[in-house]
């Protein structure tokens, strides 16, 4: 009889023990090392790095070396021993290899993206009406056209930047959205079943686009403003105004760019302070992940263990070894 991952993924609180009540029968406890802790809090590391992912890519993709490394040798583990004693066997190997795959890898992962996408949708109940994902991708296009912009150019005309900057804004949406074949066709289909629905939401949803980036607009301005009077901007930290005053002075020690050292500091905190916010949204999302996962870990284990491995997979695979013997 096969023996499932369940078996392997249950640790027993003792190791080999004699039984007191006969002398002459030893019963035994495996005591999995692989399920022993800290060694066992290496499976989840992968699912740490998907949820944090959003707040620290980098540190997430290295996250996902050491499951990788704790999935090689649990699998190379339950190949090699039927519990307590050798007995490579390649079924067992793979079922445990199937139950990584889907119950550490792919279904944690799924359930942390659903958790971040959900916790994306309550900016819908917010005044704007966007969720934090549109939030943070018309704050990372502001970031950039700003980059792009002398700003001093609009300082008495900010309007001009308005209309430019939604102008350009509104040019990428269609353009993203054109380059998806398959939206175009949802979009076709959903009009012509609703009357268009669909149409009269997006451009809802685009004067609600216009509204936000307008806002941050004048944020922006009013906090450029209060830096060439050398105020602190009610907006800032400390520390982040402190950043603006060594900006200053970096840039002054540099004959390029001294003559305008104050517009290049202004620039620079700029877009620190923009990042910031979006950092925050970032965090909203990163807690809706470990939310999900949380919630999830445990029925996502009991499914793939009791449905897929021991109803699904194993029987199929010990009839495919049963006719490949016979």
């Amino acid at each position: 009889m096969a023996i499932t991952p369940i078996e392997y993924r249950i640790a027993e609180n003792s190791n080999f023990t004699s039984d007191k009540n006969d002398k002459n029968s030893h019963k035994k406890h495996y005591n999995d090392p692989l399920m022993k802790w800290p060694v066992r809090g290496l499976a989840y590391t992968n699912e740490i790095g998907a949820a944090i992912s959003e707040v620290a890519p980098t540190l997430g993709l290295l996250l996902w070396a050491p499951a990788i490394f704790y999935f090689g040798a649990d699998i190379y583990d339950k190949y090699k021993n039927d519990k307590n004693s050798f007995d490579p066997n390649a079924m067992r190997g793979t079922s445990q290899a199937v139950f990584q795959l889907l119950a550490s890898v792919i279904l944690p992962t799924t359930a942390v993206l659903i958790g971040q996408k959900a916790a994306s949708f309550v900016g819908l109940f917010r005044k704007n009406g966007l969720t934090i994902q549109t939030q943070e991708n018309i704050t990372k296009f502001s970031i950039s056209y700003m980059q792009r912009r002398k700003l001093g150019k609009y300082q008495d005309n900010v309007q001009r930047y308005k209309d430019k900057h939604f102008a350009a804004l509104s040019n990428s949406i269609h353009e993203r959205y054109r380059e998806s074949s398959f939206r175009q066709g949802f979009s076709s289909v959903i009009n012509k079943l609703t009357d268009g629905w669909l149409d009269r939401y997006k451009t809802k949803k685009l004067d609600r686009i216009k509204t936000y980036s307008e806002k941050s607009i004048d944020r922006m301005f009013s906090v450029r403003e209060n830096l060439f009077k050398q105020q602190k901007p009610q907006e800032f930290s400390n520390r982040l105004y402190n950043k603006f005053k060594k900006a200053i002075k970096k840039y002054e020690k540099n004959p390029e760019f001294k003559e305008y050292s104050v517009e290049y500091a202004a620039k620079e905190v700029l877009k620190k302070y923009e990042q910031s916010r979006i950092f925050k949204a970032k965090m909203f999302k990163t807690l809706g992940g470990f939310v999900a996962l949380g919630l999830a870990i445990k029925p996502i284990d009991s499914f793939v263990e009791k449905f897929i491995i021991e109803r699904y997979f194993e029987p199929r695979i010990s009839s495919f070894k049963d006719d490949i013997e016979s």
